[in-house]
């Protein structure tokens, strides 16, 4: 196994020291376990991961498009 070195936030690190005191394991594994650990929401698009956001901004109901004249195509 190789090794690295990571910086981390003082905040960051006393939990991980608190959790790692708590469950009897080193720092180290806390962090493996956690890296190895698969994401929730593994192999969805981005659509599925932002449509509970769709309507949920107010705005214009004009289309984003630009219609100045030197924008346009001939």
């Amino acid at each position: 196994m190789k090794g690295i070195t990571i910086k981390l936030p003082d905040a960051t690190l006393r939990q991980l020291r608190q959790q790692a005191r708590n469950t009897g394991r080193s720092v180290a594994a806390l962090v493996r376990e956690r890296l190895e650990a698969r994401p929730d929401h593994a192999g969805e698009s981005v659509f599925a991961l932002t449509s509970d956001l769709a309507g949920s901004l107010a705005g214009s109901r004009r289309p984003a498009a630009n219609t100045r004249r030197r924008f346009r195509r001939s």
